[in-house]
């Protein structure tokens, strides 16, 4: 066999041979390996519900500062009413009037106001019968009557005692020369004066205005304790008016003795509760002057 005769008979292999050598594909090859599996995703755990956020904390609020205690204070007097100064006089009854036990209820109690304009919720007068709290009287020439005055107590037979003085708004007395007046009345018939029941009105007498009833809102932190005068003048180591109150918040009583007639006084700060204030009229020696009115004592209410 000659060499051109063996190269027609190697043609028809050399492809294939050529092909396995470089790689080429034979449907008789088993097929490639799978790819690896991707490596397991690890599961991200649910977050728990741990309800609410806690607040952050926050300081403690220092605590509130203790009330201011109650105080009883000398204050400063109102300026006395441009001249002419207010004058009240009775025009009924008359003094030493007597009046029938049957009349009384219906008898009308006539003022004669000079010089203080009054006004509903303004200035006023100050209407006292036999040291009870006074009825404030704005319209002086609105009827008022015994039976009005008496309320519910039973009108006694013998004397009584009217006074009346102006009063400011905040109702602090008008203290000027002829403000004050004050007379003395009978019921049914003219007797001894008893002083064991009723103040003689000649003698040195204290006449208590203020304070009284229920306090609230403002005035309820500044209250008014203001009095009348006749027939006496204050002065140290002498005669004086001396101011004793009791109540929550004070320790024993907050006092005042008052040497100088003229200025109020208050009670400032009180708590809510009752408060009994009491007022006399004493001599140089402390013990109090003759006269049932000298020694007055009233109970009033803080509401807050």
């Amino acid at each position: 066999m000659n060499l051109r005769h063996l190269i027609r008979l190697m043609l028809p292999v050399l492809p294939a041979a050529i092909a396995i050598a470089c790689g080429g594909a034979n449907d008789n090859l088993p097929p490639p390996p799978p790819p690896p599996p991707p490596p397991p995703v690890e599961a991200t755990p649910a977050p728990v519900d741990a309800g609410p956020a806690a607040p952050a904390p926050t300081a403690e609020a220092p605590p509130a500062p203790p009330a201011a205690p109650p105080t009883l204070t000398e204050g400063t007097a109102s300026p006395d009413p441009d001249k002419p100064t207010p004058t009240v006089s009775f025009l009924a009854p008359t003094k030493e009037q007597v009046i029938p036990a049957a009349k009384v209820a219906d008898f009308e109690v006539k003022l004669d106001v000079k010089n203080w304009k009054t006004a509903p919720g303004d200035a006023h007068v100050h209407l006292i019968l036999d040291n009870k709290p006074y009825k404030p009287i704005f319209d002086p020439k609105a009827k008022v009557t015994l039976g009005d005055l008496f309320g519910s107590d039973t009108p006694g037979v013998g004397q009584h005692v009217l006074v009346a003085f102006p009063s400011r708004a905040n109702h602090e007395s008008v203290k000027t020369k002829g403000s004050l007046s004050i007379i003395e009345f009978w019921i049914d018939a003219k007797g001894k004066k008893d002083s064991d029941k009723l103040q003689d009105i000649t003698k040195p007498t204290l006449i208590y205005s203020r304070p009284k009833g229920e306090y609230k809102g403002d005035m309820a932190n500044h209250i008014l304790v203001d009095f009348q005068l006749a027939n006496v003048t204050l002065a140290p180591d002498k005669n004086h008016v001396h101011i004793a109150i009791t109540g929550p918040g004070i320790d024993g009583e907050k006092t005042a003795d008052v040497t100088k007639f003229g200025a109020p006084y208050y009670l400032d700060n009180p708590a809510a509760g009752s408060y009994d204030v009491k007022v006399d009229l004493l001599g140089a020696d402390g013990k109090v002057l003759p006269g049932n009115w000298n020694s007055t004592a009233r109970t009033i209410t803080v509401a807050k």
